[in-house]
Formats: structure tokens, C-alpha cells, sequence
């Protein structure tokens, strides 16, 4: 087709240089990216910094207050020391309790709850309220039997959190040893100073530091809640094991401090964890992501905005010189892609005169000569087609002629077995394949003797073994053509059982390849509904009835299921008495 040439219009050049002032653009998004970046690490950078220090200041006001009542418990016991080197034969622990030298302790500090001076034999001064009840008299007395027998993992002996429902508060024993000191180069321990200190500062400096969004929290090793920034889950004292950060710190040989988000249930939290050295306790402190990167997403947005401004503009001056290249060329691309989808009698109008115009005209004239190409192969692929299945027809009806009563027998099990394998719900190509495999499913009957293949009777044992080769000759002789790879399943395998006993390789189950389990029913069917030497044709609700018995022993449940639903549906139905056997 001759190609009509056109005086040349402005050239593309000019164009194409309009539309580079689109290359602003690119150092705007750049620099745009790299300072949400920076930005960004930086807010994220200073809200896990204020996590951490939250969680830092509780552990450390926890561990002073530990401290520092264990300085004073440790000067008790010095005190008590020099007692008993002045004491000329009295006993400074029952002097102690006549003195009422513990209740100025008590007495001046409101979160010593209970006070004891205690020697080995357990004897001393107490303070210890009846209202606290029986489990602090036995958390004392483990104090004073752990520090007695040297199991303390110090001088400071730190016992387990307990939680006062009387005083809805927590509290810690804390617990010195008392030495001789009359043998200053091998201490003996003479007895115990103990106290049970109230941790009311440090549950308020939870809650307080728990306020709004953040939720703070101590657990324990076993990552049960010792106290928690909400009441309620203090008192109630759960196990908070599961979540991510606590089961770090469990996992930890030597606690540390640990910054990290991680799934709290439903959500995503930041979190920090500071392990309490004195209790081997941890301090956690979590927020919400969403709203610890608050500030992190506001950020974003306006940059984003003011950023999608600038493109804009830049965008908007672009497009104006722009134009004139990317109407013609979207145009051409629509086209293109009608063509990509088959429909090619699509053609480009030409209005331009410069370099798009040329490519468009050229494009007509390709795409018109595609179309007369694709016609003529779309013409030789239908009839090499429709010559491959004339010749497996062909093919088949031949193997059937061989013996009087199998005429038409192969066209038959392929119509049946497509039936079968829509409702089966087999794909376009496997579709295809089945039919061709149960067209030629009795292929290797060609290779059968004939006295054999046409006996009126029943065949007899050494005749039958030879006629159980037909799937695996079958095979044999349509193996050589590489285009007929994916029937051969069906033509080896469908005589075959579903639970076993089958040939030529006894398979079972899954291990029966679908096309098989298909072409054996439909095999079936056809067997039973045509006039045999040895039988009549069988009415059709008795067949269907037979096949579906055979469901789970002899065929495929899902195969049989489906079998049932081409019948209901009419898809099935047996040609009227003609003659033919399986």
C-alpha cells in the first residue's frame, strides 16, 4: 500500500523540548524524598527516646528506693552490731523490743509498713500490723530463712512483690543481714533486719507517667504485672508473657534495655523495656504506633501536600507544551493495545505532519497487512485443527470397525467423558485433552488379535491377559508424538480402580490421573447402555444407579458425583439401543 507523503509540520524536537521542563520535577521529588527520610528517622528517633527515659526513670526511682531503704536497714544493723559489743551479757534483740527502738523507724516513715530485728533463733522486735495478714508474716519469715542461710543474692535481700488489698497498694520486703562484729575477718551472721516497704511512690510515678496514650508497666521475670499505669490491671495482676518485648526480656541471660514496635493484640505498639536490678524486675512503657508517630504522619502529610503543590505546577506548565506529542501518541497506544487483544481492524487517524504522523501512518499500513497475515493463519490453524481431529476420529472409528459390536463405541465415551468433565469443571485445554484422550482410549486394541477382539463370548483367562495390554500398547504407540503427551493418561490408566486391583499399574486413589478416572466412567457407562453378544443394553436409572455403587471402590466419588449431575442435567444420554461393546 503506497504511503502518501505529507509536507513536514514543526518537528518533535521542538516539542520534546517543552516538555523537558518536566525534568524540574525530578530534583523536587528527590529532595522531597530524602528530607521525609531524614525527618522522619528524627521524630521517630526522639519518641523512642522519651519511651526509654520514661522507662528509665521509673526502674531507676525504683531501684533508689530499694537502695536506698536498704542503706537504712543496713545502718539498723550496724547499730545493732555495736550493741552487742557494748552489751555486758544482755540480749540487744530483747532490748530492742523493751526499748521500742523499731517504732521511731516506723513511726517516721509512712511506707515502712512492717519492721523486724530478728537473731538466728528468730526472736527480736516486731512491728508488724495484724491487718496485713498472714502472707506478709510468711514473706518475712522466707526473708529472715533466706538471709540466715546465705541464699540472698546479696547483702541486700529483695523478696517478691506482694500486693496489700487492704491498703490497695504494693509492697516489697527487704531484708540485711546482722554480723558479729567481734570477728571482723570471718562476719557470722547473728541475726536479720527486715522490712516491708510500701512501692505506693512507685505505682503513683506509673500512673502518672501512664497518662494519656502511653501505658506503663512492671513485670516480673515469669512477665507476670506487678503494677500497671491503669488500677484495674494492677490489681488484677496479669500475664503479660506473651507480648514480644516482655518475652525478650525473659529470654535475656543478663536484662537490658530494649527499644522495639511490635503487635499488642490487635494493634501495633512501640515499646520500651528497663530491667530493675535489685528485683530483677522490668519497667515496659508502650504506646500506640499510630500515635507515637503521630507527629511522623503529620509530617509526612504536609510535606506530601505542599510537595504535591510544586508537582502540580510543574505538571501544569509541562502538559502545556506537552500536548501536542502525548494526544497522538495515547491515541496510538489505545489502538496498539486493540490490536494486542486481537481486534485488528483498528486504524490511527492522522493529523499530525511531523515524526508522529509518519509513525502513524506506518502503523496503518503494519497493522492491516498483521490483519491479513492473522487471517490466513487463523484459517490454517482451524484447519490443521480440524485435520488432527478427523484424523483421530478417523482413527478411532477405525479400531472400532475392527470388532462388529464397538462401532461408534470411541465417539461415544468422548462425548460422555466431555459431559463428565464440565460438570467436573475442568479447564479449555484439559477439556481438549480429555476428548482426545478418550477418542483413543481403545487405541491399543489395534495391536490385539482379532479372534480376541471379535469373541461373541466370554474371553477366557490367558485371552483376558492378553486383552489387558491394549492401555499400555495404546500408550506405547501415540508416546512417539510429542503433541499427544497430555492424552496419554487417559489411555494408559482408564482401566484402573479407585481402590486398587486395576491395570496395567494397579494405581489408586489420587494416584489415577483425573483424565483416567473420567474416560473409566464414561467407558463404563457406554458399556452397560449399548446391546452386547452377552448382554442386552441396561435401562438408564439402572446404570446410574450401578456407577454411583461403584463410588469409593471401583471409581472416583467426585467423578461419580459428577457423573450424576450431567444426567440430571440431560447432558448424558445414551443413544437408542445401538450395539457396541466395551
Amino acid at each position: 500500500m503506497p504511503v502518501a507523503i505529507l509536507k513536514k509540520g514543526p518537528r518533535l524536537l521542538w516539542t520534546l523540548l517543552g516538555a523537558l521542563v518536566l525534568v524540574a520535577i525530578l530534583p523536587l521529588l528527590i529532595s522531597h524524598y530524602f528530607l521525609i527520610g531524614i525527618n522522619k528517622e528524627s521524630l521517630e528517633t526522639l519518641e523512642k527516646k522519651y519511651l526509654s527515659r520514661s522507662a528509665i526513670a521509673i526502674s531507676g526511682d525504683l531501684d533508689n528506693l530499694l537502695r536506698s531503704y536498704g542503706q537504712q536497714l543496713d545502718k539498723i544493723a550496724s547499730g545493732m552490731g555495736n550493741a552487742i559489743l557494748l552489751s555486758e551479757g544482755t540480749d540487744p534483740f530483747a532490748s530492742a523490743a523493751d526499748t521500742g527502738l523499731i517504732e521511731t523507724y516506723t513511726k517516721n516513715d509512712p511506707d515502712i509498713l512492717a519492721l523486724r530485728l530478728a537473731d538466728t533463733a528468730g526472736h527480736g522486735a516486731e512491728i508488724v500490723p495484724s491487718s496485713l495478714g498472714t502472707e506478709i508474716v510468711s514473706e518475712l519469715d522466707a526473708a529472715i530463712k533466706s538471709v540466715l542461710g546465705g541464699s540472698s543474692a546479696g547483702p541486700v535481700y529483695v523478696g517478691r512483690y506482694i500486693y496489700l488489698p487492704a491498703l490497695n497498694e504494693g509492697a516489697v520486703v527487704v531484708a540485711v543481714p546482722i554480723l558479729d562484729p567481734s570477728i571482723p575477718d570471718d562476719p557470722v551472721v547473728i541475726g536479720v533486719v527486715e522490712a516491708l516497704i510500701s512501692l505506693r511512690q512507685i505505682r503513683q510515678r506509673v500512673v502518672n507517667d501512664g497518662q494519656s496514650d502511653v501505658e506503663a508497666f512492671i513485670v516480673d521475670r515469669q512477665g507476670k504485672v506487678l503494677m500497671h499505669s491503669a488500677p484495674a490491671i494492677s490489681v488484677q495482676q496479669p500475664d503479660f508473657s506473651n507480648l514480644r518485648i516482655v518475652q525478650e526480656f525473659m529470654r535475656a541471660p543478663v536484662p537490658v534495655r530494649l527499644t522495639q514496635s511490635y503487635s499488642d493484640g490487635a494493634r501495633r505498639v512501640l515499646g520500651t523495656v528497663a530491667p530493675v536490678a535489685s528485683t530483677g524486675w522490668a519497667v515496659v512503657v508502650q504506646k500506640e504506633e499510630q500515635r507515637a508517630f503521630a507527629s511522623v504522619q503529620r509530617m509526612l502529610r504536609s510535606t506530601i501536600q505542599w510537595g504535591a503543590i510544586a508537582i502540580v505546577l510543574a505538571i501544569v506548565v509541562g502538559i502545556l507544551f506537552a500536548t501536542g506529542i502525548s494526544r497522538p501518541i495515547h491515541a496510538l497506544a489505545e489502538k496498539s493495545q486493540e490490536i494486542a487483544a486481537g481486534n485488528y481492524q483498528q486504524r490511527v487517524e492522522v493529523r499530525s505532519r511531523n515524526e508522529i504522523g509518519d509513525l502513524a501512518r506506518n502503523f496503518n499500513v503494519m497493522s492491516a497487512e498483521i490483519e491479513k497475515s492473522i487471517e490466513q493463519l487463523k484459517k490454517a490453524a482451524n484447519e490443521n485443527h480440524l485435520l488432527f481431529i478427523n484424523s483421530i476420529r478417523m482413527l478411532a472409528a477405525a479400531i472400532d470397525a475392527k470388532d462388529p459390536y464397538t462401532r461408534g463405541h470411541s465417539e461415544r465415551v468422548a462425548r460422555y467423558s466431555m459431559a463428565i468433565g464440565k460438570h467436573v469443571g475442568l479447564s479449555h485445554d484439559d477439556m481438549r485433552h480429555l476428548r482426545i484422550s478418550a477418542l483413543l482410549h481403545d487405541v491399543g486394541k489395534i495391536g490385539i488379535d482379532d479372534r480376541i477382539l471379535r469373541k461373541p463370548g466370554a474371553l477366557s483367562d490367558e485371552e483376558f491377559e492378553v486383552m489387558k495390554t491394549h492401555p499400555e500398547k495404546g500408550a506405547a504407540i501415540m508416546g512417539g508424538v510429542a503433541q499427544l503427551v497430555n492424552v496419554i493418561p487417559g489411555m494408559r490408566f482408564h482401566h484402573e480402580k479407585w481402590s486398587g486391583g486395576g491395570y496395567p499399574d494397579n494405581l489408586t486413589g489420587e494416584q489415577i490421573p483425573m483424565q483416567a478416572r473420567i474416560v473409566a466412567v464414561a467407558d463404563t457407562f457406554d458399556a452397560m447402555t449399548t446391546n452386547r453378544p452377552y448382554q442386552k443394553a441396561m435401562e438408564l436409572n439402572y446404570v446410574v444407579d450401578k456407577i454411583v455403587g461403584f463410588g469409593g471402590s471401583r471409581f472416583d466419588p467426585k467423578v461419580v458425583e459428577a457423573f450424576v449431575r450431567a444426567v440430571k442435567a440431560g447432558d448424558i444420554q445414551p443413544e437408542e439401543q445401538v450395539r457396541g461393546a466395551a
